[in-house]
């Protein structure tokens, strides 16, 4: 299950308990919120994430490039099978 959904899931057992007045269902909707919202831990052996290449969800479950800087200034080489759009001088 993806964090976004952990969270709202958290959220949700925590509103059913406050209208149900049961604490143990609202803790525990805290608890989990609380684990949904902690960094996920790195693996000791991978680097340190500054060559990091990949595509991660946003609040909103949006993929966004996980170093965004990084994914606009690298060049792309036109396979010929690319969409139409903003083409260099070296480009056909």
């Amino acid at each position: 299950m993806s964090k976004f959904h952990e969270k709202v899931e958290a959220q949700t057992k925590q509103i059913i308990g406050q209208m149900l007045g049961d604490e143990l269902l609202v803790r525990e909707g805290k608890e989990q919120h609380r684990q949904a919202t902690e960094p996920e831990p790195t693996d000791p052996g991978s680097s340190n994430g500054s060559d990091d290449q990949g595509i991660i969800r946003d609040q909103r479950g949006q993929e966004q490039p996980k170093d965004k800087e990084r994914a606009q200034r690298v060049s792309r080489v036109d396979r010929g099978g690319d969409p139409p759009g903003k083409k260099t001088s070296g480009d056909r």
